[in-house]
């Protein structure tokens, strides 16, 4: 249940989330001292706001509506919305031959500017351990504590290669959830990393870790791990085709924007399209702090993400694509 709070002409300072302790503070999140003056869409402190990515879906929407309502040249456009994104499951079923599109833009991107064309290589790790639970009392050489296994797997991975611990181009490991008793747990992990090698690298040492923490087990008990790749890094698929960055970034200098190429410590459905046939890369939203209770979006920056994708149409249209 989203209630939204809509702040106006944002004079700097913390900004309270709904009714309690939550704020919205420019000393955790310095890009609000960047927003003076905008109008700010937040969350109430309760839930995430969604504008990751409803953001997107409007500004498309409005984009389209701007387009049909006034005589700006365009080529033939394609739209489409999926479902599952951030679970990576939005471009599983998409039918990009059916989509008959030559590229692509998602508008699932952060703020004004930003233009992304590299993600995370991405897989998960899900680690089952089966150990051997007796009376405490009586355990010694027959207990084999599942949770010491799964404790003692965290150990050899890296601690400095964590989410918490890297930025930019640096890959991570993450234990994302972990449960279980004594005879039985389950480790879950997700593996990122922008450099392919480095990628396959870290799977490598996912298996060698469970390898040596399960060696000389008793033969009920044991360690099983399975790898699955998510998605892959577009940045391969995408520069073959430099005309998409081109027209995006001479889009965003037409309206005034400075266009910033990041990567994304993330994923995409574009990422996947990407690979199945259709470049893809993404463009900004507007919106800041996704996946948790200080997201929040501007208004100014939805609109101009609307006047990019309009400006994308138009020069679309003039290069004859």
């Amino acid at each position: 249940n989203v209630n939204p709070q809509i702040v106006e002409n944002y004079r700097g300072g913390d900004i309270a989330l709904g009714i309690g302790d939550e704020v919205l503070s420019p000393v955790m999140f310095p890009v609000l001292h960047q927003l003076l003056g905008q109008t700010l869409i937040t969350t109430d402190g309760k839930t995430l706001l969604g504008a990751d990515d409803k953001a997107g879906v409007a500004e498309i929407m409005t984009a389209l509506a701007v387009l049909k309502g006034n005589p700006i040249p365009h080529g033939d456009i394609k739209v489409a919305f999926t479902p599952d994104e951030e679970v990576g499951k939005g471009a599983k079923h998409f039918d990009v031959e059916a989509f008959g599109a030559q590229w692509a833009y998602t508008v699932d991107g952060g703020g004004v500017g930003e233009l992304e064309f590299e993600n995370f290589n991405a897989a998960s790790v899900n680690i089952k351990i089966v150990g051997n639970n007796v009376h405490p009392g009586t355990a010694k050489g027959v207990m084999v504590n599942a949770l010491s296994l799964a404790a003692r797997i965290h150990a050899e991975v890296p601690a400095d290669e964590a989410p918490e611990t890297t930025e930019g181009y640096e890959g991570f490991y993450h234990l994302a959830s972990m449960k279980g008793t004594v005879d039985r747990a389950e480790m879950h992990y997700i593996i990122r990393d922008f450099d392919r090698k480095q990628f396959e690298a870290r799977k490598r040492k996912m298996m060698e870790i469970a390898k040596k923490v399960g060696k000389g087990l008793h033969p009920d008990c044991y360690i099983e791990l399975v790898i699955e790749d998510s998605y892959y890094n577009m940045r391969e698929k995408v520069v073959e085709h430099p005309h998409i960055l081109d027209i995006a970034q001479q889009a965003m200098r037409d309206c005034h924007i400075t266009p910033e190429m990041k990567p994304i410590r993330g994923g995409t459905d574009g990422a996947q399209l990407s690979f199945m046939g259709l470049p893809c890369p993404n463009l900004f939203t507007g919106g800041y702090n996704y996946h948790g209770k200080h997201e929040f979006v501007t208004l100014e920056g939805m609109e101009k993400a609307v006047q990019v994708i309009v400006r994308i149409a138009e020069l679309t249209a003039k290069r004859g694509q």
